[in-house]
């Protein structure tokens, strides 16, 4: 009896140790396909928690971390930041940067840090901007604001009820954990904190595995918050008043913070109409808010405002817009022939 209890238990260590070696090469294999590295979970994981999320984790340089915040072009002294969501996301492709460069060659006491991300708005580009100079230490003299008819529609559903002040800091928070929302990522980086941890490769799998029941039972019983619908209805039906206040009030938190450095010499805010917009489907333009909350800042006199709604009579709209696109992003060409161009132009 005792050796068929020894036996049973040498067999049981055996078939736990090729366990053991099969978890642990499955995870492995779950790290190579989707290219993350620790260090990169581990800046996520830090940064997110006070800007809701950064750029897309499958698309970055793994082995560049802060590649999901920002890009930098050139090495002179006086910073060229630009900030907002995918509309300043474009400054970052490879035209882009082409493009820019070129622009460097010309003018050599400049560099770019280039950190638009997708879904950005005011809320988050203000804890951004904070993190940018005291994690990065850029502190830029003009400072780029590419603030997109949808921000005013991420701000009411999107961040709302995630914006803080912490400490007199603006942070946005991210998703809950039982969220599905567009950006939502704590399942994804809670399970890469756990691949990378030390723990035994079984256990990480029966983790892995408890997050994916865990994930369809919430999926299964989840109801979007903020979808197209959601985002473009500001635009389509105007605000309320005290949303239009609310508005004004995070734009201001965003000017406040950018001209708490005295470095900081101008702050371009660049607008664009979208389709509807020259379609006359959309009422409500953000660029009318932006001049509003200029007016009632101190720091008036140093905020120029760019505003494309004159350029685009020259174009008709197959040569501004990216096809059957209901965010209105815009086509290379015009990009970098015209939005760019007319943009760098305004750098005095």
């Amino acid at each position: 009896m005792k050796k068929n209890i020894i036996l049973l238990l040498f067999i049981l260590i055996i078939g736990v140790f090729f366990l053991e070696i099969f978890a642990d090469k499955q995870i492995k294999r779950l790290i190579t396909r989707n290219g993350f590295t620790k260090d990169l979970i581990i800046f996520y994981d830090r940064y997110y928690k006070v800007l809701h999320h950064l750029g897309r984790l499958n698309e970055v340089d793994a082995n560049n971390p802060s590649s999901l915040m920002f890009d930098e072009i050139g090495d002179g002294k006086s910073h060229i930041l630009v900030q907002g969501d995918s509309w300043a996301e474009q400054f970052r492709s490879k035209k882009s940067q082409k493009y820019l460069q070129e622009y460097l060659n010309q003018q050599k006491q400049y560099k770019f840090v280039l950190a638009g991300t997708g879904s950005y708005s005011p809320s988050v580009m203000t804890s951004q901007l904070n993190l940018l100079r005291n994690d990065f230490n850029f502190n830029p003299d003009f400072l780029i604001a590419v603030i997109d008819q949808t921000d005013i529609g991420d701000e009411l559903c999107r961040y709302k009820n995630l914006r803080k002040r912490v400490q007199g800091k603006i942070i946005v928070e991210p998703e809950p954990v039982e969220s599905f929302e567009y950006n939502a990522s704590f399942q994804i980086i809670d399970n890469f904190k756990m691949f990378f941890s030390n723990h035994f490769a079984l256990f990480k799998i029966a983790y892995f595995l408890k997050n994916k029941i865990i994930y369809k039972i919430n999926k299964n019983n989840y109801k979007l918050r903020c979808g197209r619908n959601q985002i473009l209805a500001p635009l389509e039906n105007g605000i309320k008043n005290h949303e239009k206040l609310y508005i004004i009030e995070i734009l201001n938190d965003y000017f406040d913070e950018a001209f708490s450095s005295s470095k900081l010499k101008e702050l371009i805010i660049v607008t664009h109409p979208h389709k509807r917009h020259l379609s006359n489907d959309f009422i409500l333009n953000v660029g009318t808010l932006i001049q509003e909350a200029k007016e009632k800042s101190i720091y008036r006199k140093k905020i120029k405002l760019v505003s494309f709604s004159e350029i685009l009579k020259n174009y008709s709209f197959n040569e501004i817009f990216i096809e059957s696109d209901p965010y209105s992003h815009l086509n290379d060409d015009y990009f970098l022939n015209a939005f760019l161009p007319h943009i760098l132009a305004e750098i005095d």
